[in-house]
């Protein structure tokens, strides 16, 4: 009896430790879709004008990171002193949400934030440093990253899935982005040759580590506006 007793612990024992990296995904995921549920939910009590005011402030940024673009740092490197520049320009905290990135083909829901510091990609996708806030229009690339292994947070982990052809939406404040992948690219994280802004082109990117559970190299998988 006691031998059966001890064989059934053990089962349960290693069936837990077996489900549980499942089950605490399937929680995160979820509640990283809550919080774009929730800042949906908070967009519908602000004013048309506050929104309009804050997308007007971005555009600028934005034109200002066009003229004035001093080149990315890597985003998994030491970020703070970009970041405060673009908290600055928009009057917004790193812990204010912006926007979220959908990926269909991975069932993907997480929440953007302005900057790419560790304590921002622990929590959902940040845009580099460097590169145009997650707006769109013409003469902007925004580079969206996310680490690819952080256990039971899927992130950017499956994003070398994307082929060409295939979508991924930015929903902002205002509205919803969509881009289409034409790319997929390995770098290192000094050949950064590729996430420079193009006249006239309206682009994004998500970069994450490579390979999978190392960080040397840098996937990027590219995308150009389709609406």
């Amino acid at each position: 009896m006691k031998k059966n007793s001890w064989m059934i612990l053990l089962f349960l024992l290693g069936f837990s430790i077996l489900v549980y990296p499942h089950i605490a995904q399937w929680i995160n995921d979820y509640l990283q879709k809550e919080q774009v549920h929730q800042f949906r939910t908070e967009l519908e009590e602000k004013s048309l004008e506050e929104i309009e005011q804050l997308m007007e402030k971005a555009q600028q940024c934005n034109e200002k990171i066009y003229y004035d673009h001093n080149g990315f740092r890597d985003p998994f490197g030491d970020n703070e002193e970009k970041l405060h520049q673009f908290q600055e320009c928009l009057g917004i905290h790193d812990e204010t949400m912006f926007g979220a990135i959908e990926i269909p083909k991975l069932k993907l829901v997480v929440p953007i934030y302005l900057g790419a510091t560790d304590d921002i990609l622990s929590k959902g996708i940040g845009q580099v440093e460097g590169s145009s806030i997650p707006i769109g229009g013409e003469g902007t690339h925004t580079v969206l990253a996310g680490h690819r292994g952080m256990g039971t947070k899927e992130m950017f982990r499956n994003i070398d899935e994307l082929n060409e052809g295939d979508f991924f939406y930015i929903h902002t404040m205002n509205e919803s982005l969509t881009y289409q992948v034409y790319k997929q690219q390995i770098i290192y994280p000094d050949e950064t040759d590729s996430l420079e802004i193009e006249e006239k082109q309206d682009l994004a990117t998500l970069l994450t580590c490579h390979p999978y559970r190392h960080n040397y190299q840098r996937l990027l998988i590219h995308g150009e506006r389709a609406n």
